[in-house]
């Protein structure tokens, strides 16, 4: 019998599948156990809690493959999973990529280019070997296009209603609501109280629902935004005319924003087939450690 177990951590939550013979025996959700997002502390104490939702795993498991948002930024973050992850399996084989690694197994390739839009933003590819990246350099340098960056262009929209004496409008009432202020000074300061990206990043589809005439510039910026990620992947990969395109992450369950980014994906790459990804990336990561499983049992 293989066991494999599969980590999808983003910077929002953490998803696990245990699978054994290609059969799903458990799932468990638990809070983000991302490094950069969550800290060192809440980072560990997330992945305590997802891990003891599942049966006994210490020694049982052929592979396990992690997916973590922010270990790029991090390089911690690979010790770190390492050394909690590693006795769980009887080999030690623990295969560890950043989140958005997940997106093209998970949809059964592995050639194309994989844009992910969460809490953060970035774009992966493969092609004949090769490999490349766009983005993916967190909230403050990079996600443009993500969850936090489309709360955090609604306040800026807001701000500057502001400081021109206009209504804040229904944009304004949305995004206070959500946020629990009173006004768009206690947002503001709020904002800087609490920069998580993960804290903000869950008030998008607020914001992308709002009936507010500035909506639909947010919604086609940020799909350009994801458009140009894939893009320059196809362009660092000098892939062929039509290399596939999956769209993943939680933010791309909004219709809105996901028909606004096929549009755009189709604008950048016109020959590229573009598709919402149908399975959840934790599906990814159960094939990669499937994959290392199986490669370890060959001669």
């Amino acid at each position: 019998m293989t066991r494999v177990l599969g980590l999808d951590i983003g910077a929002s939550t953490t998803r696990a599948r245990l699978v054994a013979d290609g059969e799903v025996v458990a799932e468990a959700r638990a809070a983000s156990a991302s490094m950069t997002a969550a800290g060192p502390d809440r980072a560990a104490a997330a992945l305590t809690d997802l891990l003891a939702q599942l049966p006994e795993l210490t020694g049982s498991l052929d592979a396990v493959c992690v997916g973590a948002a922010g270990v790029i930024t991090a390089p911690d973050t690979r010790d770190f999973l390492r050394c909690r992850l590693a006795p769980l399996t009887s080999s030690g084989r623990v295969v560890i990529v950043d989140d958005a690694s997940l997106v093209l197994p998970a949809a059964g390739l592995t050639d194309g280019i994989a844009v992910i839009c969460g809490t953060g933003s970035m774009a992966v590819g493969c092609w004949r070997g090769r490999t490349a990246v766009a983005g993916g350099w967190g909230y403050l340098l990079g996600d443009e296009g993500s969850g936090y960056w489309v709360v955090r262009t609604a306040v800026r929209e807001l701000l500057t209603r502001l400081d021109g004496d206009v209504p804040p409008g229904a944009l304004g009432g949305c995004l206070l609501a959500a946020a629990g202020a009173t006004d768009l000074t206690q947002l503001r300061s709020a904002f800087y109280r609490q920069p998580q990206p993960w804290h903000w990043a869950r008030h998008a589809p607020a914001v992308l629902d709002c009936a507010d005439a500035a909506v639909a510039g947010i919604v086609r910026q940020a799909a350009q935004e994801l458009a140009e990620l894939a893009a320059q992947v196809a362009t660092r990969l000098a892939a062929a005319d039509g290399v596939p395109v999956i769209l993943g992450g939680g933010l791309m369950g909004h219709q809105g924003l996901l028909a606004a980014t096929v549009t755009a994906v189709v604008t950048a790459l016109p020959a590229s087939p573009v598709r919402a990804l149908a399975e959840p990336p934790v599906a990814g990561a159960v094939r990669l450690a499937t994959a290392a499983a199986t490669a370890a049992d060959q001669p």
